[in-house]
């Protein structure tokens, strides 16, 4: 389990990132582990949608881990707060300020990825080039 001071300064995070509602989600998750969906709305008595909507949000940012498990004889779906890549959003300037230092032709994607969290291919390539420079030379799709 996770220390009271970095629930707290995890709640902050969240809170100050994505607003109070998935702050609330992300908070009982640290607090209480492992839970399914209708334990999660039991807890925080919120409606099952915000719930929902929540978990995708943290899940998209990798802040959050869904996977299954048995349950007696039945599968169920369990969502298990990420304390350390929770915590990793206080270093993302530091991971542009390397990243532009040592790649700076790197730095719109990874900008990308931390800014949207999980992306497909073409999420993350139109992301980058939409950031590049007008007047600069854009690579062909085959080139990428």
């Amino acid at each position: 389990m996770v220390w009271q001071h970095g629930i707290v300064l995890a709640m902050g995070l969240k809170s100050d990132h994505f607003g109070p509602l998935v702050a609330k989600v992300c908070d009982c998750l640290l607090r209480h582990g492992a839970l399914q969906l209708p334990e999660i709305v039991r807890r925080l008595k919120l409606p099952p949608g915000q719930v929902k909507n929540s978990l995708l949000v943290l899940i998209q940012h990798n802040c959050v881990q869904a996977f299954s498990s048995t349950r007696g004889n039945r599968m169920v779906t369990l969502y298990l707060a990420i304390f350390d890549n929770v915590l990793h959003r206080l270093r993302f300037s530091k991971f542009i300020s390397v990243i532009r230092a040592d790649i700076p032709e790197s730095e719109a994607l990874i900008e990308g990825l931390l800014q949207n969290g999980r992306l497909t291919f073409d999420q993350l390539v139109g992301q980058t080039i939409s950031k590049v420079p007008e007047g600069t030379i854009r690579p062909a799709r085959a080139e990428i």
